[in-house]
């Protein structure tokens, strides 16, 4: 009798995408995307899921969520779904149950990306998992996550934090005269404010107000595609300061980790527009840490380029933690 399986997820603001681990690479299988939107709960869409494979009981239950976790359950902020273990525990009759923070589990996925699953961003560098290392990973998306992941021995000890959620610091004129526009609109001003998805349509209409101009109603996709296109003076600025601030957040990660070993950028937005990325100035964003310059110009930075790195990195804890 086959071994029943271990149902993992990556759940974001936006998009579940469901999957079952396998012991080999790569390491999950029977992957589906499903919107959050069209489902009332998270366990319909686990019954949606399972229906569609025919599948019936599970070994266990492993899901990397855009949220806080906090005694075994998971509020989303731009989610309206709930996800308590207890429930899923009584619900699909296993006692193997566990919540990660979806970059969280995106660190644990690291040190089993390849080359062909990333993109040297700026300076070049190589990963060394034969000794012990401090690693960063942020990514914009429909919020803004940040992890790190630290290997000790054999051991991998991932820190899941909401440093999306620390305050942004402007680091020119320009910004500084973009933060006031943002802080008379919304009070406190968090790096997720800039860096996401309604990040890009608040910088975009942030400059447009500098300008003087009554700036069309954009998406953020419409930004980004005509920024990177070159289309339209307003989204490129707004792209490339966009990526400028991706930088300089990143830096700061890799400062307060200690992340010397590299910084990773994931998320929903940076792969689809990573020549953009590429051109920016991400890198002197980066490097622009006044005395500490020297130290930033030494820690190499990648762009994930693996479509789901969330799913891996859940695959392995609920492999080897669950």
């Amino acid at each position: 009798m086959a071994e029943q399986p271990l149902l993992i997820a990556d759940i974001g603001g936006t998009n579940a995408r469901f999957a079952l681990a396998t012991q080999q690479a790569p390491y999950f299988k029977q992957v589906q995307t499903l919107q959050s939107a069209d489902f009332a709960s998270i366990e319909k869409a686990i019954d949606t899921y399972l229906e569609t494979h025919g599948i019936g009981a599970l070994q266990g239950i492993c899901f990397a969520v855009a949220a806080p976790i906090q005694n075994g359950s998971a509020k989303f902020t731009n989610n309206h779904w709930f996800i308590e273990c207890d429930g899923l525990r009584q619900g699909y009759a296993t006692d193997r149950v566990g919540l990660l923070n979806d970059f969280e589990a995106i660190a644990y996925s690291l040190p089993q990306l390849s080359d062909a699953d990333l993109q040297i961003i700026g300076r070049q560098g190589n990963l060394d998992t034969s000794i012990d290392f401090t690693l960063g990973v942020l990514g914009p998306g429909s919020g803004l996550g940040v992890a790190g992941l630290c290997q000790r021995g054999t051991k991998l000890y991932p820190l899941a934090t909401e440093g999306g959620h620390a305050g942004f610091a402007a680091d020119n004129p320009l910004q500084q005269d973009l933060l006031k526009i943002l802080h008379r609109h919304m009070g406190r001003v968090s790096n997720e404010r800039l860096l996401s998805g309604p990040g890009l349509v608040h910088i975009h209409a942030a400059l447009c107000e500098l300008s003087g101009k009554q700036g069309p109603d954009l998406s953020a996709t419409d930004i980004a595609v005509a920024g990177a296109e070159q289309r339209d003076l307003f989204c490129t600025q707004s792209l490339e300061l966009f990526f400028e601030i991706l930088g300089q957040v990143a830096g700061d990660v890799a400062l307060m980790l200690g992340a010397y070993q590299g910084i990773f950028i994931g998320g929903g937005i940076a792969p689809g527009y990573s020549e953009s990325l590429r051109l920016s100035r991400f890198r002197d964003g980066f490097e622009n840490k006044g005395r500490y310059r020297a130290l930033m110009e030494t820690i190499p930075t990648w762009l994930i380029t693996h479509k789901n790195p969330g799913l891996l990195g859940s695959s392995l804890y609920a492999r080897t933690c669950l």
